[in-house]
This record gives C-alpha cells, sequence and structure tokens, in this order.
C-alpha cells in the first residue's frame, strides 16, 4: 500500500476491535466484582478471568487454519457472531459454571479476531508506519480496556445491568464487522515464507516464521503473566484492600487508560528510535513499577494508580512491539501463522496470570504478588534482549516495503 489513501481496514479493524474487547471487559469486570461481593475467594474471581484468557488460547491456535480456509473477514465476522451470543447469555442467569462457559466463549472469539485482525492490518500497512499502525490498533485494545470497566459507574447511574451496555457494544462490533467484509482481504505475498524456507540457504527443517517467532514466543508469555496479573486482578485486590466499588471499578479504567495512552508512542518511537531501545525502555519501565509496589505495598492507595497505569500501558507495549518486529519480518500465510503462536503465547500467559496472582495474593498479600511480579519482570527484561537477537540472526529474503 503506498502512503496516499489508508485502506479502510487500517481503521475498521481497530474500531472492530475496540467495540469487542469493551464489551469483553465490561462483561468479565462487572462478574469479576459481583462474585467478589458475593465473598467469593480471590482464587474463584481469578479463575473467571483466566477462562477469558484460555478461550483467547484456544481460539489464537486454531485461527490459522480458518483463516487459510475462509478468508480473514470471514474469521473476523462469524467469531463476532459467536461473542455476541454468548454475551447475551451472562445476563440471562447468575450460575458460576454458566458464567465460566459464557467468559470461555467470550474469548473463544476474541482469539479468533485478534490473530485474524492484527495479521491483517500488520500485513497492509505501510512498513514505514507499521509501527504507527500496529501502536493504533493496541491503543485501540487499550481504550477499550478503559472504556470497558468505566461503563460499570455509568450503568449504576442509569441503573441498568452493567451486561447490557456490554452487548451494546459487541453488537456495535457486529455492524462495523459487516462493514470490513466488504473489504479484500490481504494479496497473495510474493515471498510467501513457506515458499522461502525452501529456498537454497535456508533451513528446511524448521519453516522460516517459526525460526522468527519462536525466540519471541517467551518474551510474549512474560508479556501476559506480567499483564494479566495487574489488569484482571487489581481492581478486585483493591476492593480487599479497602477501595470502594466505584474506585476499584475506575482502578480498572486508569490500567487501560495507560494501555490507551502508551501504544501509540511506544510504535511511533520503534519507528524512529529502534524497535530494540523501545524495548528496553519498556522493560526498564515495567521493573520500576514492580519494585514500587513492592517498596510500598503497605500504602496500597499511594502506588495502586500509578503501577496500574504503568503496568497496563507499558506491559501492553511489549506485544505490541513484538508484534511490529514481526510485521517488518514475515508476510503471507507466514504472518498469520507466526501471529497465532505469538497469540497462543500470550495468552496462555495471561491464561495462567489471575489464577496465580489470585493465589499468591491469598497465600502472601500484595508483597507477596510484588515480588513475583518483579522476578517476572526481570526475566522477561532478559527472554527479550535474547530474543531478538536470535530473531535477528535469522537470514531471511527481504520482504517487499
Amino acid at each position: 500500500m503506498k502512503h496516499g489513501r489508508v485502506a479502510p481496514v487500517l481503521w475498521l479493524i481497530p474500531a472492530i476491535y475496540f467495540l469487542f474487547v469493551a464489551g469483553e471487559i465490561a462483561a468479565s469486570t462487572h462478574l469479576a466484582l459481583t462474585l467478589t461481593q458475593q465473598g467469593r475467594s480471590a482464587l474463584a474471581v481469578g479463575l473467571m478471568g483466566s477462562m477469558l484468557w484460555l478461550g483467547l488460547f484456544a481460539g489464537s491456535t486454531r485461527a490459522h487454519v480458518l483463516v487459510a480456509r475462509h478468508g480473514h473477514a470471514a474469521v473476523v465476522l462469524a467469531s463476532t457472531v459467536a461473542a455476541t451470543l454468548a454475551l447475551a447469555t451472562l445476563a440471562l442467569h447468575t450460575h458460576y459454571i454458566g458464567w465460566l462457559a459464557g467468559v470461555f466463549t467470550l474469548g473463544l472469539g476474541g482469539g479468533m479476531v485478534w490473530v485474524a485482525g492484527e495479521a491483517w492490518l500488520a500485513e497492509v500497512a505501510p512498513a514505514a508506519q507499521r509501527g504507527l499502525y500496529v501502536g493504533l490498533f493496541e491503543t485501540s485494545v487499550g481504550l477499550a480496556m478503559m472504556a470497558g470497566p468505566a461503563t460499570l459507574p455509568l450503568a449504576i447511574w442509569l441503573g441498568v445491568n452493567p451486561l447490557w451496555l456490554a452487548l451494546a457494544s459487541m453488537a456495535s462490533a457486529l455492524l462495523a464487522c459487516l462493514a470490513l467484509s466488504r473489504q479484500p482481504g490481504p494479496p497473495p505475498h510474493a515471498q510467501d515464507l513457506e515458499v522461502a524456507a525452501s529456498m537454497p540457504g535456508a533451513q528446511p527443517a524448521v519453516p522460516a516464521w517459526r525460526r522468527v517467532a519462536l525466540p519471541l514466543a517467551a518474551v510474549a508469555v512474560i508479556g501476559g503473566l506480567m499483564e494479566s496479573g495487574v489488569s484482571t486482578m487489581l481492581p478486585s485486590i483493591a476492593l480487599r484492600l479497602g477501595f470502594d466499588l466505584q474506585a476499584a471499578a475506575w482502578l480498572g479504567a486508569v490500567i487501560g487508560a495507560g494501555s490507551a495512552m502508551l501504544q501509540s508512542p511506544f510504535g511511533l518511537l520503534a519507528d524512529r528510535a529502534g524497535l530494540r531501545r523501545a524495548m528496553a525502555l519498556a522493560w526498564a519501565l515495567i521493573i520500576t513499577a514492580a519494585a514500587a509496589m513492592l517498596l510500598w505495598a503497605d500504602q496500597p492507595e499511594r502506588m495502586l494508580w500509578a503501577v496500574g497505569f504503568v503496568l497496563g500501558g507499558v506491559g501492553g507495549a511489549v506485544y505490541t512491539l513484538v508484534v511490529i518486529e514481526l510485521g517488518h519480518r514475515l508476510g503471507g500465510s507466514g504472518l498469520v501463522k507466526a501471529m497465532g503462536l505469538l497469540v497462543t503465547a500470550y495468552t496462555g500467559g495471561t491464561a495462567s496470570g489471575p489464577v496465580l496472582g489470585g493465589w499468591l495474593f491469598d497465600q502472601a498479600g500484595l508483597g507477596g504478588l510484588a515480588s513475583a511480579l518483579l522476578c517476572l519482570a526481570m526475566l522477561g527484561a532478559f527472554l527479550a534482549w535474547r530474543g531478538l537477537r536470535l530473531a535477528a540472526a535469522t537470514t531471511l529474503p527481504a520482504l517487499p516495503g
């Protein structure tokens, strides 16, 4: 794509995912706070959060197969239909097991939309502006993570069930999918990495896309553990630490605000200063935030807002930077498969994060949770440094810009 007119998919895909995630997060946050008010354990609340990410994990593992068979647009549309129906069922009952199943289905659809939509966007974005457009996509996710929890105070003010507002957002995403379905999909890639793997000098034992993506998958796992351990559990934890219901909901919105405000700056930083410098800054900020949580664990009102903002934003920026790296180096079916692997790794971490975070808080309080996050942050910084070096050492044919 040239630098003139912006392709409609570059704004339709972020718009769809904003509406999708806003409905998804509004529903999951409402259910988490409802369970907390009912006296359920942090582990039970964490399991609810993990079901969303388990669904995302399951969807992301099969998305590339469905995209190859039916195309990007059809996968996005069908997945949004399924998520809309699942969200509608959540408002019809109050059974914990039924809520787990509904949240899992929400995540399943979300995983499909995530892989198909983000791979499509990364493929058609101009190479010199890929950081900008991927950053804008992730900004839409951050805005949705802010808007989702913010619907809870709005629902209280309106006197309606928050799940109905979540359903309205999801239904709007479905309408936008109809416009997206009329857009052409990514063109056949002249240097599909499946072909490149069989070229002279390549290593046929391992497909080329895996040689690029596998070193970065571990970074995605740690990023998922870090981000979900905070964004999913922190509002519930704040409620247990003495915050009132509306303050806990607004804390979730602050975490989303960090994601909304920091994705595009990190994407632009990667375009202008280099991806490795941007990644180093991201992990330095994450380590600092985790250390602050540990230092002021006995005074949560002094740091939870700032720590949530930084971890919610910069934790997401790590994933954004990895996507930019894949978009620079891969294309065609190789990019879709690499995105599937990346999202699978990320959601594997996020599925584990809420349960582990809830268990750690139950066992060791905020200080124990903060200590674990600090150790994970230092491990993530090392894995990012190693993963980018290994990916850079992989020799691939130049991709058209």
